[in-house]
């Protein structure tokens, strides 16, 4: 009884492993939203995470890689879009970088671009969630060609950079305003912007198939 009863006293205010972790990276992302890349120290995590600072060195070495691991474990997946149509496709895709920038998280990522050049391990981030987008770019390119839409080779890729370049400007811009940006607003920008782009994909400017009525 004697030592159930100290396992019980010993119990409240010391976290799980899986609970401490999800605790301190929570609390990183949050620092580092609000104090930026210079601000953002282990130290203040393990306050705000309710942990000691000991607790988040045996998981980091350092903070560059807490704040890589925050940022990663709370990105998205980027989703697999297919509704048959090239333009349609472009559509859904970039609104999901939209909105995902438009996220905490997601602007978290994009500041930690900029301030990428202060940071030795930032710049995995940028390189692994522009991968991320790339790939799922590839693949609806891809696709709409074995549909037989007439993507141009030689634009495709350039095409992309500026639609995701927009995209990126566009959150650069909202911040982390996202109360007053509607999800209406949201698909109608990057409705504009996919119509504005497409006829640059396409060999001479030719409408995808299903376009044509």
């Amino acid at each position: 009884m004697g030592d159930g009863a100290t396992a019980a006293r010993r119990s409240p205010g010391r976290p799980r492993k899986a609970d401490a972790e999800r605790r301190i990276l929570d609390a990183a992302i949050d620092e580092y939203l609000e104090r930026g890349a210079t601000g953002f120290t282990i130290d203040a995590v393990a306050r705000r995470a309710g942990v000691g600072k000991s607790t988040v060195y045996l998981r980091w070495p350092d903070r560059d890689t807490l704040l890589v691991d925050s940022v990663l474990a709370r990105s998205r997946a980027i989703e697999d879009v297919d509704t048959g149509s090239l333009r349609d496709d472009l559509i859904a895709l970039s609104t999901n970088m939209l909105r995902f920038l438009l996220d905490p998280v997601g602007f978290a990522t994009l500041r930690l671009a900029v301030e990428a050049v202060a940071s030795r391990a930032a710049p995995q981030v940028t390189i692994d969630v522009a991968e991320r987008h790339r790939r799922a770019a590839g693949v609806v390119l891809t696709r709409a060609a074995e549909r037989g839409e007439p993507i141009n080779p030689i634009t495709r890729a350039r095409v992309i950079e500026c639609l995701y370049g927009a995209i990126t400007l566009k959150a650069l811009a909202h911040g982390l305003e996202t109360d007053t940006t509607s999800d209406a607003e949201t698909v109608a920008a990057c409705t504009e912007l996919v119509d504005l782009l497409l006829p640059l994909l396409l060999e001479h400017g030719r409408p995808p198939p299903d376009s044509v009525r």
